[in-house]
């Protein structure tokens, strides 16, 4: 009891210190500033303007739809000059907003970059409500590379982590999730969700996460507990997302952490009560992360402030006044999956992939196994489900984007799968449950 005690106020400590961390990092961004940060910032703008705001880098697929009007909103928020404080300008999320000049389109008028001190009202708008933590890495690579450089790099992060999550997949003893994991992570459509500056940092985070509870199992549990990673894990999210997917940074892991101990016999309710736990914190570390940037809105630019936070949450969440059918926007992010020929013969194959192995489990055993306590490995699948309905009007103008957060069900549903049949026949060869 007192050594849980302990790590509960160790995480506490820690993600305090983190939010701490995060609120200095804005401030340290708006300290650089170099001539080339603010013509890749420039160049970058342009580029994205070129490919207009929603291009397909798969025609006909809405799975690979890139957002280039929040790629520009976010190099102008990075790249902001402005005569504001410097806390102003750490938590405002601050960009310039030119007005369409005779004969050019309102598209290009945005795309068009420039210097707060600049622009016609001498300061730049306001975009507080999220956190833009974006901002240090983003205006630190600026300063040496311009934006297709940046992208590439970040499509190379993404590939290198992907296969470091595949090795530590085979490392762990859980080669039977490999199916569902690259078949899922696929219809992320690794390529989008890297070269869009809006989409990467949820899609990196979370193939973070995954490596870290595959290859530090032992040091999390022993220094933090699961639940303390899983606030953490929220409280990052919150820090670099723009409301895209968030939930794969929680239901990815944890249909790992889930299934390691399942293999290491961890009884049903122990695994269904982690599942709650991670959850909870991780809900816990997203929502305080956003409180705390709230907080330090008021303080900064008065408490009004707050009235415009609390209208978008109301208008994210709401049915748009009962015209929305919230199950009908769940399946309308669903089809963006189902929708497609190749996507489905893709899932019939992945399938076939995860019996095979179960299969030949059973057979060796000489008896057919079904274990129960794989269900708890739909749980995440819920939680995917859950996100969709709360969030029904977000989800319902962004399906392009949201539908990534129902991966988290396919692979769950693959995770169940590929654990349900024949795990009691494998469990016995499994390595004894760490105390």
């Amino acid at each position: 009891m007192k050594h849980t005690l302990v790590r509960a106020a160790r995480g506490l400590a820690l993600a305090l210190c983190a939010a701490l961390l995060c609120a200095c990092a804005n401030l340290l961004a708006f300290t650089i500033d170099t001539r080339q940060m603010r013509d890749n910032a420039w160049q970058g703008c342009l580029m994205l303007g070129e490919q207009q705001g929603t291009p397909q880098t798969v025609g006909g697929f809405l799975s690979a739809q890139l957002d280039n009007y929040t790629g520009v909103l976010i190099l102008k928020t990075a790249g902001y000059v402005g005569p504001e404080s410097l806390v102003h300008k750490a938590f405002a999320g601050y960009r310039v907003d030119l007005p369409a000049a005779e004969g050019q389109s309102d598209w290009d008028a945005f795309c068009t970059y420039e210097f707060g001190e600049l622009s016609p009202t001498g300061g730049g708008m306001s975009y507080s409500r999220y956190w833009h933590g974006y901002t240090l890495p983003l205006r630190l690579l600026l300063c040496v590379l311009d934006a297709a450089n940046i992208q590439m790099l970040l499509y190379f992060a993404q590939i290198a982590l992907f296969f470091l999550v595949l090795r530590a997949l085979r490392a762990a003893g859980l080669a039977r999730l490999l199916p569902g994991f690259f078949l899922s992570f696929f219809l992320v459509m690794p390529f989008s969700a890297s070269v869009c500056l809006q989409y990467a940092p949820v899609t990196l985070l979370t193939l973070t996460a995954c490596l870290a509870a595959l290859t530090q199992t032992a040091r999390i549990e022993r220094v933090l507990s699961f639940p303390a990673f899983f606030a953490l894990l929220g409280l990052f999210t919150n820090y670099f997302d723009l409301l895209t997917f968030p939930l794969l940074t929680l239901g990815f892991p944890l249909i790992l952490l889930l299934a390691l101990r399942l293999r290491e016999g961890a009884r049903g309710t122990q695994l269904a009560g982690l599942a709650a736990a991670c959850g909870l914190s991780w809900a816990l570390g997203y929502g305080g992360m956003w409180a705390f940037k709230w907080l330090i809105n008021g303080v900064c630019f008065g408490w009004d402030v707050l009235y415009g936070v609390f209208t978008q949450i109301g208008l994210r969440a709401s049915d748009n006044g009962g015209t929305l059918s919230r199950f009908a926007v769940l399946l309308e992010n669903l089809d963006v999956i189902l929708a497609k020929k190749s996507y489905l013969l893709l899932i019939g194959l992945t399938v076939l992939a995860t019996l095979a192995p179960a299969a030949r489990a059973c057979l060796k055993a000489r008896r057919a196994a079904l274990d129960a306590r794989a269900l708890t490995l739909l749980l995440p699948a819920a939680a995917a489900c859950a996100w969709i309905l709360l969030t029904a009007n977000h989800a319902h103008d962004h399906t392009y984007f949201t539908y990534r957060t129902l991966v988290v069900a396919v692979f769950s549903a693959f995770a169940c799968l590929s654990c349900l049949i024949g795990a009691r026949a494998e469990r016995t060869d499994a390595p004894a449950r760490r105390p």
